[in-house]
C-alpha cells in the first residue's frame, strides 16, 4: 500500500476525471451498448477540449476529432480489432460519424448525442420517479430515514442543521447529479506515460512524433519547445511561413545526431538544448538555401529561355 495515500481537499479540487453520461445507462436503447463502447464514448467527449485548442471545428460550428487507429489504440489501451469494433458499435447506435479527409489521412470523427425532446425528458422523469418509489418499497431503511428527516424538520430540531444533510455524500445529491464522475486511479505507469506522450506529440508530424516517442516525457517537452521556437525564429528571420512538415526528414536527422551527441557526452537533454536549437536553425537555413538555389536554377534555365 506504499504507492497509495489519502486524498487531501486541495488534491480533490484538482483531480482529473471522465464523465459518464447518464443517458448511456438510463435509456433503454443505449443500455444495450457494451461497457467498452460507453467508456470510449465518454473518453471521446473528454477530448473536445483538445479540439477547441486545435480549432477542429467545421464551418457549421460542429466539433470533430482527428485520430489515427494507432492513436486510438493508445487512448483506449486496446488493439486495432477492438478499436474498429468499438467505433462500429458507436456508429450503429448513431453516436459516432466518420468523414473522409483524403488518401492516407485519418478520418474526421464526429461524436453525436441524442436530441432531448420534451417528451423524452418527461419519460425520463417518469422512469426516475418510478425508480425512487420502487426503491422505497423494497428498502425499509431508506423509507424510515426519509420519515425521520421530515419529522425532524417539522420539529425544527438541531439535526436540521447537521453536516450530514449539507455534505456531498448525501444520496439525494448523487441522484440529482447531471453526470457521474468517475475518478481515474490507474496505477500502470506505462499507460499514464503513453497518454501524456500522446497529448504532447499529437500536433507534430508523424515521423518526428514517432522518433520523439522514444524519449522520456520531460525530454519531449524540452525538445518540442526547442523545435517550435527554432521554427518561429527561422520564419521571422526570413519573413516566411514554413511548417515542420516541410522539414520533417531533416529534423528527424537532426534529432538522431542530437541523440548520438547525448550518448557521447553523457549529458541530459536539458543541458544540451542550446546545442539542439543551434543544430535545428543551421539545418533549416541549409535546406532553405538549397531550395532557393534550385528555384533560381529553374527560373534561369537556358532551355526555359530558349523556348519562351
Amino acid at each position: 500500500m506504499s504507492n497509495f495515500k489519502r486524498i487531501t481537499i486541495q488534491e480533490f479540487d484538482q483531480e482529473r476525471f471522465y464523465k459518464l453520461y447518464k443517458f448511456l445507462f438510463e435509456d433503454n436503447y443505449f443500455r444495450k451498448l457494451s461497457d467498452s463502447a460507453k467508456i470510449a464514448y465518454c473518453m471521446f467527449r473528454d477530448r473536445f477540449e483538445l479540439s477547441k485548442i486545435n480549432n477542429w471545428i467545421d464551418e457549421n460550428g460542429n466539433v470533430y476529432l482527428i485520430f489515427t487507429t494507432k492513436e486510438l489504440c493508445g487512448i483506449l489501451n486496446c488493439g486495432t480489432q477492438k478499436v474498429t469494433k468499438i467505433k462500429k458499435e458507436l456508429e450503429n447506435f448513431n453516436l459516432l460519424e466518420q468523414e473522409r479527409i483524403g488518401l492516407n489521412k485519418p478520418n474526421k470523427i464526429y461524436i453525436l448525442e441524442p436530441q432531448k425532446s420534451s417528451k423524452h425528458n418527461a419519460n425520463l422523469e417518469f422512469r426516475k420517479s418510478k425508480f425512487q418509489i420502487r426503491k422505497n418499497q423494497k428498502s425499509g431503511i431508506l423509507k424510515v430515514k426519509k420519515q425521520e428527516f421530515r419529522k425532524s424538520k417539522s420539529n425544527d430540531t438541531y439535526i436540521n442543521n447537521t453536516d450530514y444533510i449539507n455534505t456531498n455524500n448525501n444520496d439525494m445529491n448523487d441522484m440529482n447529479d447531471t453526470s457521474i464522475k468517475i475518478h481515474s486511479y490507474h496505477t500502470n505507469t506505462q499507460f499514464n506515460n503513453d497518454a501524456l506522450k500522446f497529448q504532447l506529440l499529437e500536433e507534430l508530424p508523424s515521423q518526428i512524433k514517432s522518433y520523439l516517442n522514444n524519449f522520456e516525457i520531460k525530454d519531449i517537452r524540452i525538445i518540442k519547445s526547442v523545435l517550435l521556437k527554432g521554427k518561429k525564429s527561422f520564419n521571422n528571420a526570413h519573413d516566411t511561413y514554413y511548417r515542420l512538415e516541410e522539414f520533417e526528414f531533416e529534423i528527424v536527422s537532426v534529432l538522431k545526431r542530437f541523440k548520438a551527441m547525448l550518448l557521447q557526452k553523457n549529458e541530459s537533454v536539458e543541458a544540451m538544448q542550446g546545442y539542439l536549437m543551434q543544430s535545428i536553425k543551421s539545418e533549416l537555413e541549409e535546406t532553405y538555401a538549397l531550395n532557393m538555389r534550385r528555384q533560381n536554377i529553374s527560373n534561369h534555365n537556358i532551355f526555359n529561355e530558349k523556348f519562351k
